[in-house]
């Protein structure tokens, strides 16, 4: 989604042949590599959320096998509650980063 609304915003500033236009820049031949860009964008986007989360589950189960009872349950509550909310940050800092790009 956040995807779409970055695109959305760059057709909205320039109109729909500023923002095709926009992919001719700064010279014609680069166009592959900026239509390139429509994809790598998002296909990072979810490789680091699937990375940060692969991580998290990954220390979680190396916690529950060395100690079983207790601490599982407090980093539990750090991967579920502080990592989840740095995620989210990192996610709209990044689509406004995104956009703010776009758009200029």
């Amino acid at each position: 989604m956040s995807i779409v609304l970055i695109q959305v915003a760059g057709i909205r500033k320039r109109g729909v042949k500023g923002w095709l236009k926009s992919f001719t820049e700064p010279v014609a031949i680069v166009t592959p590599i900026n239509i390139l860009e429509l994809v790598i964008k998002p296909l990072s986007l979810c490789m680091r959320l699937f990375g940060n989360v692969l991580g998290a589950f990954v220390i979680m189960k190396l916690i529950e096998y060395v100690l079983p009872v207790g601490l599982p349950v407090v980093c539990s509550m750090y991967f579920d509650l502080f990592d989840g909310l740095i995620q989210a940050y990192v996610f709209v800092f990044l689509t406004g980063l995104f956009i703010k790009e776009n758009i200029e």
